[in-house]
Parts: C-alpha cells; sequence; structure tokens
C-alpha cells in the first residue's frame, strides 16, 4: 500500500470547535489504512481525548482487501455470464431455452449470493488480512448508573480515494443496471423461444431477433465494465475531509462537551472506526466482539452515526432498491423535531443503498440506528476534491448542535 507521511499541526487544548478540529489536524488529510496517516490519525484521536480528561482505548480487529478484491471477481464473472447469455441463445430450439434458463437461475444465484457473500466476509481467501485499531471512549451518566441506557456514536476515521473517483461509482451502478437488464432481456428471450418453438403457427422470431439484439447492446456495456473495474485502484491522494474527516471532528468535538455536562440517565460510547471504506470492518469487528453486551441492551440503546458533514447536513429517511423502507421508527422522527425547534436546515433523503456506513453493523443486531450524510458531497468524495474548502464551518456546528439536543431528549425518554 501506499505511505503517505505527514507532519502533524499543534492544536491548543482548548480547541472544541469541529471545523477548528479538522482544519487543524490530520483528520483533513490523506490517512488511508496501512498508511502512516492511519498511525498520525490515531494518536490525535488519543490525545485530543487525553487533554480534554476523557480516558481514550483501542481496540483491534482485523480487516482486509477481500471486499474490494471479491468484488472485482464478482463484476467479472457477471461479464462473463452476459457473454453465455448471447452464445446460449443462439443455439437451436429447444435447447436455447432451456440451456438459458439454467444460466439465468446460475447467474441470479451469483448475483445474490455473491453480494451477500461479500457483505458477510465470506471471501477472506482473495485479500490479504491486516490489523487495525478502532478508538473509543466512554462517558458515563451523571448519575453513574451502570445499566443506564446507551447512545453509541460513531464516525469512520479512514478516507480513500481510486485513481478514477469521478468513473468509479458511476461505472459500478451501470454495470449492475446492465446486468439485472440483461437477465430480463434473456428471460423474456427464452419465453418467446419455447413458445416460437410450442406454437409452429405463431412467428415470433422477427421479435426474437430485436430482443437479442438489444441484449447484445447490454452485454456489450456490461462487459466493458467489467474489464474496466479490473483497473480500478484504491490510493492515498484524498484528504478526506468530508469523507469522514467532518464525522471525526464531530464526535471530539460532542465527547469534550459531554465531558463536561454529562446527561442525566444516559451513558455515552463514542467510536472512531477503522476501515470502513474497505467493508465496515472497524465496526464490524467491534460488534462482533461486543455481540452479548449490544444484543442484551439493543431495546435501551441507539446508534448516531456521523458519516460525512460538508455543504449540507443531511440524513438517510428511507432506502431501498425497489421498495423502499424507513431506517429507524423514532429517531428521524426526533431528528426533525430538533431541527425545527433550533432551526436548523436538516434535509432527510432517500436512497438505493443505506447500508454502506458503519452504522449497519448495528443495525444487524436489531439497535435504532440513524446515519447523517451529506449525500450532495458524494459526487467529490474518494478523490482529491474532497478537501477542507468543501466543508462548512456552519454545518459542523449545526451537525452538534442537534445532536446535542437529541441527547436531551434521548435521556427523557429513556426514563
Amino acid at each position: 500500500m501506499e505511505v503517505h507521511c505527514t507532519g502533524e499541526l499543534a492544536m491548543p487544548t482548548t480547541v472544541t470547535d469541529p471545523y477548528d478540529i479538522l482544519q487543524a489536524s490530520i483528520l483533513s488529510r490523506p490517512r488511508m489504512m496501512g498508511s502512516a496517516g492511519e498511525a498520525e490519525t490515531i494518536r490525535f484521536l488519543k490525545d485530543f481525548l487525553k487533554k480534554h480528561n476523557l480516558h481514550p482505548s483501542t481496540e483491534e480487529f482485523t480487516w482486509s482487501t477481500a471486499f474490494v478484491s471479491g468484488r472485482k471477481y464478482l463484476y467479472l464473472l457477471l461479464g462473463v455470464l452476459a457473454i453465455l447469455f448471447n452464445i446460449s441463445l443462439r443455439l437451436a430450439q429447444p435447447l436455447n431455452g432451456i440451456l438459458t434458463i439454467v444460466l439465468v437461475v446460475v447467474a441470479i444465484s451469483v448475483l445474490v449470493f455473491g453480494m451477500k457473500g461479500l457483505l458477510h466476509d465470506k471471501f477472506k481467501g482473495l485479500g490479504k488480512s491486516f490489523q487495525g485499531e478502532n478508538v473509543l471512549c466512554d462517558v458515563p451518566s451523571r448519575n453513574n448508573e451502570k445499566d443506564a441506557p446507551l447512545i453509541y456514536f460513531t464516525a469512520h476515521y479512514d478516507s480513500i480515494s481510486s485513481n478514477h473517483p469521478k468513473l468509479n461509482t458511476i461505472s459500478m451502478m451501470a454495470l449492475l443496471l446492465g446486468f439485472i437488464l440483461s437477465v430480463l432481456l434473456t428471460l423474456t428471450s427464452v419465453i418467446l423461444n419455447l413458445s416460437d418453438y410450442a406454437n409452429a403457427a405463431w412467428n415470433g422470431q422477427p421479435t426474437i431477433h430485436v430482443i437479442n439484439l438489444t441484449l447484445l447492446i447490454f452485454s456489450a456495456v456490461v462487459v466493458s465494465l467489467s474489464i474496466f473495474s479490473q483497473f480500478i485502484e484504491r490510493t492515498n491522494s484524498s484528504p478526506g475531509a468530508c469523507d469522514n474527516g467532518s464525522g471525526s471532528a464531530i464526535l471530539l468535538s460532542l465527547a469534550a462537551h459531554f465531558q463536561q455536562q454529562p446527561p442525566a440517565h444516559t451513558r455515552l460510547k463514542f467510536i472512531w472506526c477503522g476501515a470502513e471504506e474497505w467493508g465496515l470492518y472497524g465496526s464490524k469487528g467491534y460488534v462482533k466482539a461486543h455481540q452479548e453486551e449490544i444484543a442484551a441492551g439493543c431495546e435501551r440503546s441507539c446508534v448516531i452515526n456521523v458519516d460525512m458533514v460538508g455543504s449540507e447536513l443531511a440524513y438517510l429517511q428511507k432506502s431501498g432498491f425497489i421498495f423502499q423502507k424507513p431506517l429507524n421508527k423514532q429517531l428521524n422522527v426526533l431528528i426533525a423535531q430538533c431541527a425545527e425547534e433550533a432551526d436548523i436546515a436538516a434535509r432527510p433523503f432517500n436512497s438505493v443503498i443505506g447500508g454502506n456506513s458503519d452504522h449497519a453493523s448495528f443495525q444487524k443486531e436489531k439497535v435504532e440506528v440513524c446515519f447523517f450524510l451529506s449525500n450532495k458531497d458524494t459526487k467529490i468524495i474518494h478523490s482529491p476534491q474532497d478537501t477542507i474548502e468543501k466543508v462548512k464551518p456552519e454545518k459542523m456546528a449545526d451537525a452538534v448542535e442537534l445532536i446535542k439536543r437529541m441527547v436531551t431528549k434521548l435521556d427523557k425518554q429513556f426514563l
């Protein structure tokens, strides 16, 4: 991996403004996992917390390049299947129907189980493994109740870039969409081929020909993008100020505040997660190590995940590819209430993807989660354009104020 050496910037111990923290620290400079920036970030987080009379600790976890490598293999396999669709449909009837149905079943299975396998780390052998660290600190309730309800705050501290940042996400989404359309066109062609074979009086070949030609075009796109995906590499060229130096700085500001003014009846746990950009390994590692504790307290706990506050303050409302469902039952309502009371602009948005940040690891354990993400800034992340200039100080201040108000209300609700 590329090693990026940086020099530390001095920071007054009294600084708690999130933008000032971001601007004066490694959090606005490259810090890819495995680089010198990663080690400097961990040192900075621990030093900041110590200077504010908090007691940071670290927990090791294993992260891997398997998710990134496995995704490349999956995309290549989808390209091969797209080629096989076209070959099988050009066989003689009824073989072009029967064999193609088998291929479609295989293709759907590969896509579904391949994606699930990647998300659940089933292909560890495809990549190299490394050790990383999460940085944690606790703020007990003012009444020091050991079994008090618990609010987890999460933000990932690592940054990442790509050698093709503008094409990476777009091309991969186009590949998946093109493959799904190829499957649908193939199924349509199969049905028409079998109908044509069974009913000699019906001539469906002109329609079949048009569908097969359309399939060929989509397949060519899938194959081209699957080959292109093999040349995408991760680099350490993004300052990562928005993604996610902003969230990390906001958590530091909140931790310093609540150390002085803890909630009366609620414990707080702050987790700066590593290797989020490689497959949520930091949060997955934490959840795995504390699974029994999290499961036992899931009804009296929640997660506030801050992953990007840049040109806007926004939060995920609903997610889903076809049928979108709310991310949570109560937290988004609370966000809207607090924002209205404080006259803070906090924009709800919907997304096809909802599990692409550290809250997802806790959500699998039935913990209520919310997810702050400046969705409008996704076009500049994972690139050298993700600089401190893209982050608005007032939006970071709004995020801190909004979350303070959320904690105050949650402290009363948990009673």
